[in-house]
């Protein structure tokens, strides 16, 4: 029985698992013994949902974090949050109340940017705009210590033209942590052109430290995640022209594996997040073809669960994904005017379609040196992206099976 076993596919997959996940670390031009720079204290900027999470990441192994952001209201609002979270904990019996107040009192918030220079690494979790980035990084250059590392938690910008702002592109990084921040395993480090060996060396060493799993990522649109998750989802719009269902998409991929199926991540993240990238993709490349059906949700306001209302609709305070007969009808409704006769599809094309456009981007990522390796890119989407596990992630999963 366990020979058996053991030349399963299931196996093979969490076998390659086991070794990729301990691979991630080994970045072929930066030796293991590369000088790193110590991390005493962190600022975070931004105290929103992401920055929040970001500095309980520092807060949990002790590590002290100065919080800022551009009103006292904001800042309020984020301490109360992140308080919240960890009574929640308490609550639970998973944190007691006196490691609570040791992390709080490590907290410290500020408005101005000059607070921040003692710090040996500052992030910044601001809106996800050039133009504010290019801000936030200007005074980061005017303020902050020689030595310290400056990073950018953007999920989808050029970081090569961050680092331009300001004069020191050899100490600037990407650290993409995905939300919730505190929760989440992937942590995605950028690494431009300049970007220092020792900057980089430092980043993964610190990820180990606040317990996440770090993947090494060029630059480019998207990084290795979000570059191939959008056409993953690209293709599940289209299957929408053509005859699926949301629920017919999301129960293919659920059984698949994945944690969620598109549309109803899709909601969880917000569809006007979704919405802001293609209309800054319809600009920066024309020639890539969508389907429309996403913008008229969107033109609805249907963001998600965030407005109780996405490709599902969703009770207050509750998070189930429930059939809504609007969308049945805005899909049947946009597929009449394109003049399309809805066809069968089956589960398992959808699950091919769906997983085959994965592994295509991601053998673009790797064919261009964005990822170092195939099993780097297993590696984000096993921890980020809730691909199952026991298929041993997108580009393992190619290689057991026939096409």
């Amino acid at each position: 029985i366990f020979n058996n076993l053991m030349q399963t596919p299931e196996s093979r997959a969490l076998r390659h698992v086991f070794f990729a996940e301990r691979a991630t670390s080994k970045i072929a031009d930066v030796p293991e013994d590369t000088p790193k720079r110590s991390i005493h204290s962190v600022a975070v900027i931004g105290a929103g949902t992401m920055g929040g999470g970001i500095a309980m990441c520092f807060l949990n192994v002790g590590i002290p974090v100065r919080l800022l952001d551009t009103t006292p209201e904001a800042l309020d609002r984020g301490l109360a949050t992140l308080r919240k979270n960890y009574e929640s904990q308490v609550s639970k019996g998973k944190l007691a109340q006196d490691v609570l107040d040791q992390r709080m009192a490590m907290l410290s918030t500020t408005l101005a940017y000059a607070d921040l220079s003692t710090a040996d690494l500052v992030i910044e979790a601001v809106y996800e705009s050039m133009d504010v980035k290019e801000k936030v990084f200007k005074q980061l250059d005017a303020v902050m210590k020689p030595g310290a590392i400056l990073a950018s938690n953007t999920s989808t910008l050029d970081l090569n033209t961050m680092a331009q702002f300001t004069k020191r592109p050899q100490d600037v990084v990407g650290l993409h942590f995905f939300s919730p921040a505190n929760v989440m395993k992937l942590l995605e480090v950028v690494r431009g052109k300049l970007t220092g060996k020792d900057v980089l060396a430092t980043a993964m060493a610190l990820a180990k430290k606040i317990k996440k799993t770090a993947v090494v990522s060029g630059v480019c649109d998207g990084f290795i995640g979000n570059r191939m998750v959008e056409p993953y989802v690209r293709q599940a719009y289209f299957l929408l022209d053509e005859g699926c269902t949301p629920q017919q998409v999301d129960h293919a991929m659920e059984a698949f594996g994945f944690a969620m199926g598109p549309f109803r991540m899709c909601d969880l993240s917000g569809n006007d997040i979704w919405w802001a990238i293609r209309k800054r993709r319809y600009v920066d490349m024309p020639h890539v073809k969508y389907s429309k059906i996403a913008d008229a949700l969107c033109e609805l306001g249907r963001f998600g669960q965030k407005t109780g209302a996405g490709w599902y609709d969703y009770q207050a305070g509750k998070r189930d994904a429930l059939n809504s007969p609007l969308v049945h009808k805005l899909i049947e409704d946009h597929r009449s005017s394109l003049g399309i006769a809805p066809r069968h599809i089956t589960d398992e094309d959808i699950v091919q379609r769906l997983v085959l456009a994965l592994v295509n981007e991601g053998a673009h990522i790797l064919d261009e040196g964005i990822a170092g390796k195939a099993s780097d890119i297993d590696m984000v989407y096993l921890s980020g992206y809730g691909f199952p596990t026991f298929r041993g992630g997108p580009m393992q999963y190619l290689s057991l099976i026939h096409i």
